[in-house]
């Protein structure tokens, strides 16, 4: 086995694994198996990898359905997806809070008529 379809496919599984896509026994299952699982779980482009080029590039040493340069975008289409999702959250953010001033102007913006103190700038 080369170490470029390896590489590629532990990138792919990083991803599936980050996104609660692997089985708890991967490890006893076939690359094909694990992608059969993770397409029930309703992501189908790791069969695709696997079948496409994983299994052709590793086994066969043959060129499969995808090239290098398309398994390549394929895994860095997952990892993307993958970066997104986490920073999604970060970005809803709660409308800020505008902090009122420490003081209160004494006149009023609008016309400068004097404004009357507030009950508790009176201590009361």
């Amino acid at each position: 086995m080369t170490a470029m379809p390896e590489a590629l496919w532990l990138r792919a599984l990083h991803v599936a694994d980050a996104r609660g896509l692997l089985p708890a026994n991967r490890s006893r299952l076939t690359p094909g198996e694990i992608a059969a699982e993770v397409a029930r779980r309703g992501e189908d482009r790791l069969g695709r990898l696997v079948d496409g080029w994983y299994y052709p590039a590793s086994y066969g040493r043959v060129r499969g359905v995808l090239s290098d340069e398309e398994a390549s975008r394929l895994v860095a289409a997952l990892e993307e997806e993958l970066a997104l999702a986490k920073i999604a959250p970060a970005e809803i953010a709660l409308p800020a809070v505008q902090n009122l001033p420490a003081h209160r102007e004494t006149d009023c913006e609008l016309c400068g008529f004097p404004l009357t103190p507030s009950p508790w700038e009176h201590g009361a």
